[in-house]
């Protein structure tokens, strides 16, 4: 019986790190789009804010 168990618990920890490895990669896809959409505007093309104040993206 114990060895069934440390299986089962096995199990749920592959699932639970599929679930996160999952979220990430979804989570990393949105952050992606929003920096995509953060560069096509700067700080020179949006009125009543200063280039000096745009943070620099690398």
């Amino acid at each position: 019986m114990p060895a069934a168990s440390l299986l089962a618990l096995l199990d749920d920890v592959a699932s639970v790190l599929d679930d996160v490895a999952t979220m990430t990669k979804v989570a990393t896809k949105k952050t992606a789009g929003v920096l995509g959409d953060d560069l096509a505007l700067n700080a020179q093309q949006v009125s009543g804010v200063r280039a000096d104040r745009e943070l620099p993206v690398v």
